[in-house]
């Protein structure tokens, strides 16, 4: 197992020495109990490109590793997937010592993304997203949705849920530049002909 701050280490570095703004596929898991409701974020998925993913098991920390902390606030990071500004918010609640409205401030969700460029007003789900804009199916099992994320080591189930998630978003971003383009020079041949 690679250690979290080496790994944090090594993001960070990327961060600092890049010369343009980095979007992040990222996405948080953590244990759900109908009796006792969420638990701490036990899980952050982190997928800096098409080729990694990194997966975090942090249930055990007390606070995040600086490295991480400043990877997920610096200004060249932009953290990109669904809903993901209440996920921001819940590893502030959980995990103290960061900027988190630094955080929020360089979110891109991709609902509020979708819903600009489609243009729609959906309710979208990570799920839909990737069935409407990738023509795929991905599984979000509930048995593995709702599954122990605190308790090591992840299953490789999770470990498949949790990185499919991450990539997903980075690859859904990517898609919706790519359909922003398409309409956007759709609409300037449609304005050249007039």
């Amino acid at each position: 197992m690679i250690d979290i701050a080496y790994c944090s280490d090594k993001l960070l570095t990327k961060a600092n020495e890049s010369a343009d703004v980095l979007i992040i596929g990222f996405d948080l898991e953590w244990p759900f109990s109908f009796q006792t409701g969420p638990g701490n974020v036990a899980v952050i998925q982190i997928s800096p490109d098409l080729t990694n993913c990194y997966i975090f098991h942090i249930s055990r920390l007390k606070k995040l590793p600086k490295g991480l902390s400043e990877f997920l606030a610096h200004d060249n990071v932009r953290l990109t997937g669904n809903n993901i500004k209440n996920d921001v918010r819940k590893l502030a609640r959980d995990f103290v010592g960061f900027n988190v409205d630094k955080m929020i401030d360089n979110c891109i969700d991709l609902g509020v993304m979708a819903n600009t460029i489609l243009p729609t007003t959906q309710r979208w789900s990570l799920e839909k997203l990737v069935d409407r804009l990738l023509d795929l199916k991905i599984n979000k099992d509930k048995k593995v949705r709702q599954s122990k994320w605190h308790i090591i080591p992840l299953s490789n189930a999770q470990k498949q849920y949790a990185a499919i998630d991450a990539y997903a978003s980075l690859l859904l971003y990517q898609k919706l530049l790519q359909e922003k383009e398409v309409r956007e020079n759709q609409e300037n041949c449609c304005e050249n002909k007039m």
